[in-house]
């Protein structure tokens, strides 16, 4: 897997809920994942899956990033449904570069 890749991921479990995602968390992982397919980091969804896995992710919320992994990854879109509260792109390929 990606270290940039997994560097975020590592960022998403302190701060996200890893049995049951909430808005909020949903939101801030689908801008993770644009951030890191517009800056080119490549999203391996086999090696994510694994990841989560291992890292003590649940189903539901394991599905759920797949689901937009594959939908960020081909091209798609994904929603943010709190624009106001959520970081932009931008400021979250800030972060995982700071």
């Amino acid at each position: 897997m990606d270290q940039m890749l997994e560097k975020a991921f590592e960022s998403l479990s302190v701060s996200c809920n890893k049995s049951g995602l909430h808005a909020l968390d949903e939101d801030k992982i689908k801008v993770t994942l644009r951030a890191l397919h517009k800056n080119g980091v490549p999203i391996d969804i086999e090696s994510l899956n694994t990841w989560l896995v291992d890292n003590n992710w649940q189903q539901t919320p394991r599905k759920a990033i797949i689901f937009w992994a594959k939908a960020v990854s081909s091209g798609g879109r994904v929603q943010v449904k709190n624009k106001d509260s959520a970081l932009t792109e931008k400021e979250i390929w800030e972060r995982l570069n700071a």
